[in-house]
Formats: C-alpha cells, structure tokens, sequence
C-alpha cells in the first residue's frame, strides 16, 4: 500500500559526524525529518544546520537515558547524578522510572519541561517529539508527555509500534519480545493521543533494523510497509562503521528507486502534523 513516509534521521546534535550525516541524507537522500538531543555535544551546530533547511522537519528527541540532562543536577538528584548524567541504558531507566515512580515524576516533569523549553529557546519550529530509546513510550513517561505535548503545541508523536512485516525470514522468536512490548504499549497510547488531539503514524518501522540497517535491507522493507501514513527511523553517522551505512543507504539510487517502485510519498513531520491539527504549515 502507497503510503505517505516521514524518513527521520535521530540523534540530530549527538556529534558533528551525526549532524553532517543527517544533512547530507536530507539534501541528497529520503531523509525528510530529524530530531534534535538538545543536550547533545553538537547540539548548537545541529540548530545552526537546521535554520539552513527549511523543507528539513524538526523536533525534540527527548533524552532520559544514554546522555545528560537539561536540568541542573541538583533538581533532578533521582534522576542524574552530580555531573548530569542521565542512567547509561533505556533498561537500568525504565526500571527506575517504574519501581520509583512516585519519586521520580516530579523530577522528570522537570526535566522534560527543561528540554522542551530549551528546544523552543532554539527558534526551531517543533513539528514532532520522539524519544531516544524510545523511552517516551514508557507508561510513566508518557503519562506526563501527556500534559505537555497540547501545552507546547506538539503536534506529532512516534508510537513505536513496527507490524510483523518488517521481520526477516530466520529471524529468531526471541527477537520479537521487542517489539511486542512496544506494539501493546502504542494500543493504550494512541487512543490517549487522540483524545490530546495530537498525531501519530499508522506504524514506525526501524525497530528490527536498528543497528543492521543498510541499503539492501531498506530496498527489502519499503515496499513492505503498510498504512496510510508511516514513519521510518535511522540513525546516520559518520562516527561508526553502521553510522555511515546508515548514511549511504538514506542516499542509495537503489532505495531511491524501491521507494519510487512503491509509490509512497515522502513527507516530513511539519507537513503531517500541521494538517493532523487543521493548521497552515
């Protein structure tokens, strides 16, 4: 089924080598949106990139794990430690958000709020929220985004939610606890979004692939994809091997023409998500 697709490159700000990668992707590629970690090593360049691409959507890829928060450490004591270093895993976080959730909710309200407000600080338009580890699909986390995103007029949202299309014939049972997890948690979720009045893909593909991605498997998946609206997800770089793998394969003739053969529509987040919500982009 012909589909629009958003193409979002994350970690936008991780590393100049990730920055130049996203902006090469978007100029010569599919790449069509990026997400900004506001608290990332070249988050400054990465803004600077941004306000020089005008059809490039952009939004915040909310950090809770794997990076530093926003907060000073001091108001966030449950949550980072005194350097301002957020739990090293989406695992060791989930956890903690879970089994302390009553300490802990004020404390990352707080420190969602922060990088949300030092995203609008940035004059980038906000035309979407995603999460690094797609940890804003955790119920406590997405509980609180829940009182955000109409307050900071976030109009789009990823649900984490990749149908079994995108599985590889061998590929073993186990490998589909994943992404069974985060399909039964979209379910609740999306009917919640609705109801704040803020948009979400049919499907987000990119969970199975993540850290396997090349040309030859994005040639496989996009004629595979199924809804009317759809995002997928990588993570261009050009400080890993899969990085630049990843970058290739968003510029590669051959994807280009897959995505052509299956006559979706790119589109980006600021397009989608200002009509979701009846609005001029």
């Amino acid at each position: 089924m012909a589909a629009r697709l958003i193409v979002t490159g994350d970690d936008f700000g991780a590393s100049a080598g990730v920055n130049a990668a996203i902006v090469r992707a978007h100029r010569e590629g599919i790449l069509t949106s990026t997400s900004l970690m506001v608290t990332g090593d070249a988050a400054d360049e990465a803004v600077t990139l941004a306000r020089e691409l005008p059809a490039l959507s952009t939004g915040l890829h909310l950090v809770l794990c794997d990076g530093r928060a926003a907060s000073p450490p001091g108001t966030v004591p449950d949550l980072a430690d005194a350097d301002g270093r957020l739990p090293a895993t989406p695992l060791r976080a989930g956890l903690d958000d879970w089994l302390r959730r009553r300490r802990l909710r004020a404390q990352l309200e707080r420190e969602i709020r922060a990088q949300l407000e030092r995203y609008l600080a940035s004059g980038l338009p906000l035309d979407h929220l995603d999460g690094h580890h797609h940890l804003h699909m955790h119920p406590v986390v997405f509980e609180i985004l829940l009182r955000c995103l109409p307050e900071y007029r976030v109009p789009w949202l990823r649900l984490m939610d990749e149908d079994a299309v995108a599985r590889e014939p061998g590929a073993p049972a186990r490998a589909e606890l994943v992404p069974a997890i985060f399909s039964w948690l979209a379910r609740g979720h999306r009917r919640a979004l609705a109801r704040a009045g803020v948009g979400c893909a049919d499907h987000v593909y990119g969970l199975r692939a993540t850290g396997q991605m090349d040309a030859a498997r994005l040639a496989w998946l996009l004629p595979r994809l199924r809804g009317d609206c759809v995002e997928l997800f990588a993570h261009p770089g050009r400080d890993t091997e899969q990085g630049r793998r990843e970058e290739e394969a968003l510029c590669a003739p051959a994807v280009r023409a897959a995505l052509e053969t299956a006559g979706h529509r790119l589109a980006g987040t600021r397009e989608i998500g200002h009509a979701h919500r009846g609005v001029a982009a």
